[in-house]
């Protein structure tokens, strides 16, 4: 949230009281000034807004200055300056308790094509208690997500959450309507400020249905609906130049059918020389099991493509049965893109990039007698990345070319994403 700008004119005036007023009262320096009581403005951005730093000997009538800078801002209840040892402490009580946003959005994919997007948060919508709802549709997908937060709910720093989901989705490539619900209380703890740990225990109706007369015969063995608890155990870590995330899934419990699923993924940037150029490897992959029942259906298996696996469309790379593309219970997608920036474009700062992209898709514990091809094979495809903001509207396009591909999958040679809120 920023702070008023008519601040900056205060910071001026705190200024000009320090070097006019060298001699007022006893000068007292310290060599750190932190805030406290801050929910939600950056420290540093308080101290920024009014010019309080270090430097300034920390008088009475200076103090006081600072203080009416800061209340001038209109987002204080009080404002109190505490000092302890060698450390200042600029003591706060925010006014906007509940601050929060409503945004209307509009994006255009070239796989999705246009998505409207409704997005509601407030903090302390409950006491303590961070709240959001964001609602996205399109021609093929609709979608509800509602999220609660709340930080030390629980003693050892673990916080709380509750994620809502619901979705239906109705792609012309494929022979089915897919409608899924979630509902998920989760515990997480941020061990650092790179580790974060969370724990989930939900429940998931996974329900295919409206399956064509034409589609596969393992797909028509599939429909129906699987409704039960699930598990989830996430992990990630994010430093400055590489980030590393695990998911591990176990649906079904307490059921007939219980599925493990698993996703793993991995980025590593190096910085070469000159400073303006930068080489990102990137790795993601995932595996679908069943540990009891029946065989992971279509919706918990992986067809890549679009973005994640670019050359390829949208659902484009997988074992094929006829039209549908069934997917594989394993999948893995390999990266590298040398990227550089390359100035002002359109009046704002761009980049561009090369990227080989590789992957597949592979196995199904279901052949229908060895008839569908669920082997493991490499595709692969080379292309160009262009990111820039075009008015304050973020723009991402890509062109690729697969150079190895199988008999069935889907190219897509051309990718643009558009997003703005309004």
């Amino acid at each position: 949230m920023p702070l008023k700008k008519k601040s900056w004119v205060c910071a001026g005036a705190v200024a000009a009281f320090s070097m006019v007023n060298p001699m007022v009262g006893s000068a007292q320096y310290y060599s750190r000034v932190e805030v406290q009581g801050n929910q939600f403005l950056r420290g540093d951005d308080i101290l920024s807004v009014c010019g309080i730093t270090t430097e300034q000997s920390f008088t009475g009538p200076t103090v006081a200055a600072m203080r009416d800078c800061l209340m001038s801002t209109g987002q204080f209840k009080n404002v109190a300056f505490t000092p302890k040892g060698d450390t200042m402490h600029v003591v706060v009580e925010e006014l906007n308790t509940r601050p929060g946003r409503v945004e209307v959005g509009l994006k255009y994919d070239s796989e999705a094509g246009p998505i409207g997007t409704v997005y509601f948060e407030r903090y302390n919508l409950f006491p303590s208690t961070f709240g959001a709802l964001e609602l996205t549709f399109s021609d093929e997908h609709y979608g509800m997500e509602a999220n609660l937060y709340r930080k030390d709910a629980f003693a050892g720093g673990w916080d709380a959450g509750l994620d809502l989901h619901v979705s239906e989705s109705n792609f012309d490539d494929q022979s089915f309507t897919h409608r899924r619900a979630t509902i998920e209380p989760f515990i997480a703890r941020q061990f650092d400020d790179r580790s974060r740990v969370e724990i989930g225990l939900g429940y998931r109706s996974d329900v295919i249905r409206d399956v064509s007369v034409l589609s596969s015969p393992h797909i028509i063995a599939e429909a129906g609906s699987r409704r039960a608890a699930y598990l989830r155990l996430s992990y990630d870590y994010d430093a400055d130049d590489w980030s590393f995330a695990a998911k591990q899934y176990f649906f079904g419990l307490g059921s007939g059918d219980i599925v493990s699923q698993t996703l793993l993924q991995a980025e590593k940037t190096f910085a070469l020389v000159p400073d303006d150029l930068g080489l990102t490897f990137s790795a993601k992959g995932g595996h679908a099991a069943s540990l009891k029942g029946e065989a992971p259906r279509i919706t918990d298996r992986f067809l890549i493509g679009g973005s994640e696996f670019r050359g390829f469309a949208p659902r484009g790379v997988g074992a094929r049965s006829g039209a549908d593309n069934l997917g594989g219970e394993s999948f893995v997608v390999l990266s590298a893109e040398l990227k550089k920036d390359i100035g002002d474009l359109f009046g704002t700062t761009a980049q561009i990039g090369g990227f080989v992209d590789v992957g597949s898709a592979w196995g199904l514990s279901n052949t229908l007698g060895g008839t569908i091809d669920d082997s493991f094979k490499w595709r692969s495809a080379v292309g160009l990345s262009l990111t820039l903001d075009i008015g304050r509207v973020p723009v991402s396009l890509y062109i690729a070319e697969p150079i190895s591909k199988e008999p069935g999958d889907k190219e897509q040679n051309f990718g643009i994403s558009i997003s703005t809120r309004f």
